[in-house]
């Protein structure tokens, strides 16, 4: 899907990085997948709010409110994501992804 969506992994890297460096206040970069056109997205969730869509099921998510990167990185949000890429858990990822899947189909 990142290939279908994205091109490559690179693409999906760099808008993801974009997304998440931008956020304002506290909140989230999210990668989701609509289930209406069934592409892959990246979103904000800004200030922690509940403005989470249903039809939109979250794949992989980061905090980039400063609580969740100060000790390691103080207020470089930048090398905070720049690390972020490299703990994510893809198997984790495919595993939810597949489900949200399967889900769908019995739907």
């Amino acid at each position: 899907m990142i290939k279908e969506d994205f091109e490559n992994f690179e693409r999906l890297k760099k808008e993801f990085t974009q997304v998440a460096s931008i956020v304002e206040g506290s909140g989230w970069a999210v990668l989701s997948y609509c289930k209406g056109t069934k592409r892959l997205g990246i979103m904000q969730i800004e200030n922690h709010n509940v403005n989470i869509i249903p039809s939109f099921p979250i794949l992989m998510i980061l905090d980039v409110w400063e609580h969740a990167y100060y000790i390691d990185y103080k207020n470089e949000r930048g090398k905070s994501i720049d690390a972020f890429w490299n703990i994510v858990n893809w198997e984790k990822i495919n595993n939810h992804f597949k489900q949200i899947l399967r889900h769908k189909k019995h739907n």
